[in-house]
């Protein structure tokens, strides 16, 4: 398996490995595992410093062909159908990637895409193949075909902005991460990668506090590190 280098470093959920009854929803949104336990998951769940940034693709994830995420009730996505050998194929596509076998994985993917361009999960997939492979454009063009597939496709922003971040655009990846929350309020990755990005990146302390805030108010559990970034927060900003 290729060492990732420090730019594919980034902080994500763990992702439960994929099987058949999950594929078409993977082939829809687009979460796959990666072989070393990262996913790309729509959220972070404990993230580890805040310059690891939360990615939704660097974990072990399997990508819903189309959906993206849980979308606000008056939103309806038309979900594309499935040819031919689609399904199987995206299903041993995801086997690869979670082996680190990532040509053949590419090779599926980039079929898969050809085919069926209007399948946001795939796209999103073979962006993580290619930030596997070290090619940051490559992962860019997929990621963003991802989101032309659907727009309401919350990973893909995420990864967009992860990117932009990475090449130093933080106005962009601040951007992709607004036009996720445009959309789907509730994503939790994108407001913590927004605090991070306003915290570190912009110096813009008090939206980073809203950020760390709507990111805790959407977990199950409160985060304990990020509970201390807020409270390390409200004690600068005297709070």
């Amino acid at each position: 398996m290729p060492t990732l280098k420090p730019f594919t470093r980034r902080l994500v959920q763990q992702a439960p490995k994929a099987v058949a009854g999950v594929l078409l929803s993977a082939l829809l949104t687009a979460c796959v595992s990666l072989p070393d336990g990262r996913s790309t998951a729509k959220s972070s769940a404990s993230p580890a410093s805040k310059d690891a940034a939360l990615n939704p693709s660097d974990q072990s994830a399997a990508a819903p062909i189309g959906g993206g995420d849980t979308l606000p009730a008056t939103v309806e996505v038309p979900v594309p159908a499935l040819k031919g050998n689609t399904a199987s194929e995206f299903e041993r596509a995801v086997g690869f990637l979670q082996d680190g076998r990532y040509d053949e994985a590419l090779a599926l993917l980039r079929h898969i895409t050809a085919e069926q361009p209007e399948l946001a999960g795939p796209w999103i997939n073979l962006g993580q193949v290619y930030v596997a492979l070290e090619a940051p454009e490559e992962a860019r063009q997929a990621f963003e075909s991802a989101v032309d597939a659907n727009p309401y496709n919350c990973t893909a922003h995420n990864e967009l902005g992860l990117l932009s971040r990475i090449n130093g655009d933080f106005e962009a990846a601040e951007r992709h991460y607004l036009n996720c929350l445009e959309r789907v309020p509730g994503n939790d990755a994108a407001h913590l990668n927004l605090g991070i990005l306003y915290e570190l990146y912009l110096g813009r302390l008090t939206e980073a506090l809203a950020s760390y805030r709507q990111y805790q108010a959407l977990q199950s559990e409160e985060n304990r590190r990020v509970k201390g970034w807020v409270m390390d927060l409200e004690r600068r900003l005297g709070v």
